[in-house]
C-alpha cells in the first residue's frame, strides 16, 4: 500500500516541477523587417502603408495622422527588444517615418 502512494507522489512532484521551470517568449505588436520600412516612401497613402506594414497597432483619435508599429519580444533569458516605428501623415499621405530601435541585450527585470 505505501508503494503505490509514495510512486504517486513522487510522480506528482516531478510532473509540476517540471512545469514552473518552463518559460516562454513573449511577444506583442508589429514586427517591421528593414526591407519592409524601405518600401514605405513619403507621398504613399494610408492604405499603401497598410498593404507594406501591416495595421498599425496604434491610431490614436486625436491624432489621426499618426500611426505608431510598436514591437516588444522577451526571451526566456529576459533579453528585451523594442523597436518602434511611427508614420505622419499629412493630406492622407505619408509625410515622415521615424524608426526607433532598443538594442537587444537590454535586460528586463
Amino acid at each position: 500500500m505505501i508503494k503505490p502512494i509514495i510512486s504517486l507522489t513522487l510522480s506528482a512532484v516531478l510532473l509540476l516541477g517540471g512545469c514552473t521551470s518552463y518559460k516562454m517568449e513573449i511577444q506583442q505588436g508589429n514586427y517591421i523587417t528593414r526591407e519592409e520600412l524601405a518600401l514605405v516612401q513619403p507621398g504613399m497613402s494610408a492604405a499603401q502603408v497598410q498593404a507594406t506594414l501591416g495595421t498599425p497597432l496604434l491610431v490614436d483619435d486625436f491624432h489621426k495622422d499618426r500611426w505608431d508599429y510598436v514591437f516588444y519580444l522577451k526571451s526566456p533569458d529576459g533579453t528585451v527588444q523594442r523597436s518602434s516605428v511611427t508614420v505622419f501623415f499629412q493630406n492622407g499621405a505619408v509625410r515622415d517615418i521615424r524608426n526607433e530601435v532598443v538594442p537587444v541585450n537590454v535586460k528586463a527585470k
